[in-house]
């Protein structure tokens, strides 16, 4: 009876492989199956990894290895230093790649899944990672290379120490790191926290939350359905419509928000600020760049804001029926003017007709409410009438 089942498992765990001629190289494909199981996991010291959902034949995989010259017998002795060991450990059906000192082989690991895998667990020590058509939840790092994943149904993390992160679609949260490279997000249902070293984040659409830093690159978001963060060292901040609170910054480049529900902080070391449909209070300052707000906001939801910049122009367009009281300088205001669409704002100046003035304008609009401050060291002050 022992004899019989052994015989029947295995062809479970057995391996096919083969060794063919490739241009002036050679390439050994081993290929095999990993038991039935609910959850994956991958790891191998060096060698870029790929699963794929939607398999409907259980959990197979293939690994191609490759050296580019040498001798048949060279080339067979170089591929058997590198080996993967198929097993089941707990829920998990394990894949395992070890090296015992093949220096000039490459390697690439393919595997065949079923898309409804509860859990996708991936580590190679340097290599290339992609999943794709994933019921259930991903786990990828790398000590270098890229990391692309699409289709994935629920929450995913993935860090590598170099190199981009590309996602598509992710049903849950997203936790992503790169110690150097871009990340990009096209949709995601949960909440996003993304950090790069240096490199650009771009988001097409979060359902949630998002939390975006960089050292140094460019932010880019189409919407984001919850509050957002957005940090970087240096680059711009480019925000389409938020629908909670957003907090921007850059140590050097322009902001531009197209719309927030809740209240927006903007602050730039050198760059211009244009905020737009500000449903709620805003802090915008700058060192060096005009600001541009343009608020929405009705009787109730306007909150104390704050406009500055140390040399630029601060335009500001007001609903017509909002409640807001105005206080606005420009400290040094040689060849520079302050216009105001409401007459309740008053204008004053003070200096000579020739030496540096200040001016300065106040007053409460629809009766006063919350206070506007604006201020500008050196350039002009504009308060237009908005559209309801």
């Amino acid at each position: 009876m022992l004899l019989a089942l052994a015989a029947w498992a295995a062809p479970l765990w057995a391996q096919d492989k083969h060794v063919t001629r490739s241009g002036s190289g050679w390439v050994e494909v081993v290929s095999g199956t990993l038991p039935a199981a609910r959850n994956l996991k991958v790891a191998t010291e060096f060698g870029a990894v790929t699963v794929r959902g939607g398999s409907p034949q259980g959990i197979t995989y293939t690994v191609r290895k490759r050296l580019n010259s040498g001798s048949e017998s060279y080339a067979r002795r170089q591929f058997e230093l590198f080996t993967v060991r198929a097993s089941q450990k707990a829920e998990f059906a394990v894949l395992e790649g070890e090296c015992t000192g093949a220096e000039r082989i490459s390697v690439d690991i393919t595997l065949n899944v079923p898309r409804d895998l509860a859990l996708v667990k991936i580590e190679t020590r340097g290599g290339s990672v992609g999943v794709t058509d994933i019921a259930g939840r991903v786990e990828a790092e790398t000590a270098g290379g890229s990391i692309r994943m699409n289709d994935i149904g629920s929450a995913v993390r993935a860090a590598t120490s170099g190199g981009s992160i590309e996602v598509g679609s992710v049903g849950g949260d997203l936790k992503l790191e790169t110690a150097g490279g871009s990340i990009t997000i096209r949709s995601a249902g949960g909440k996003i926290h993304a950090e790069t070293a240096g490199g650009s984040i771009e988001v097409g659409s979060a359902t949630q939350s998002a939390y975006l830093s960089t050292a140094g690159g460019s932010i880019q978001v189409k919407r984001c359905g919850g509050e957002l963060r957005a940090s970087t060292a240096g680059g711009s901040v480019e925000i389409g419509d938020v629908g909670g609170g957003a907090t921007l910054e850059t140590s050097g480049g322009n902001i531009r928000l197209a719309s927030a529900k809740g209240a927006v902080r903007a602050t730039t070391s050198g760059g211009g600020i244009r905020l737009s449909g500000l449903t709620r209070g805003a802090i915008a300052k700058t060192a060096a760049g005009p600001v541009y707000a343009e608020f929405t906001a009705g009787k109730g939801s306007f909150s104390e804001s704050y406009l500055e910049t140390s040399i630029g122009d601060v335009i500001v367009y007001l609903p017509p029926d909002l409640p807001v009281t105005v206080r606005a300088t420009i400290d040094a205001a040689m060849g520079h003017r302050m216009t105001s669409d409401f007459p309740e704002v008053k204008l004053t100046q003070e200096g000579g007709e020739w030496g540096a003035r200040e001016i300065f304008g106040q007053g409460a609009i629809n009766g006063g409410g919350p206070v506007l401050k604006i201020r500008t060291a050196a350039g002009n002050i504009e308060l237009r009438r908005g559209k309801r």
